[in-house]
């Protein structure tokens, strides 16, 4: 059997955010997007965070009062040891990535620069692979 590779199945591009931007427009620019997490990047390597939908229902969770929410930034409450691969990693090593860092998503990034993000690989894109590959035999 042949191969599959990330690049074959993650979703090309990522929705990026500031690390200063609020919580509240974060989930905002989630929602306008249909995305569940946002790439966090910075100017000086690119990748630096990923925020996700978990964090910040999570961040509801500290908040004694509404305003406490509305003072988060998402450099409070994003993921900064972000597990990467590349469009060239199998997806069975992606996989095993995810299963066993209990992650829901990996950042792809370029082959060339590791801190330019090019696209997101998340369970449910193996899911629908694995659905394909076995409507094919």
């Amino acid at each position: 059997m042949k191969p599959v590779f990330v690049r074959d199945v993650m979703h090309q591009g990522v929705v990026t955010c500031n690390p200063d931007v609020t919580i509240r427009e974060a989930a905002r620019m989630m929602v306008a997007a249909g995305v569940r997490a946002l790439v966090v990047t910075d100017n000086e390597c690119g990748l630096i965070g990923i925020v996700s939908q978990t964090d910040l229902v999570g961040a509801t969770l500290l908040r004694p009062n509404v305003h406490y929410w509305d003072g988060l930034r998402v450099r409070d409450v994003m993921t900064t040891n972000v597990i990467t691969v590349t469009p060239d990693t199998t997806l069975e090593d992606a996989a095993r990535l995810l299963v066993g860092g209990r992650i829901h998503r990996l950042v792809v990034v370029s082959n060339d620069e590791p801190c330019r993000p090019v696209g997101m690989l998340s369970m449910g894109d193996i899911v629908r692979d694995l659905i394909l590959a076995n409507d094919e035999m």
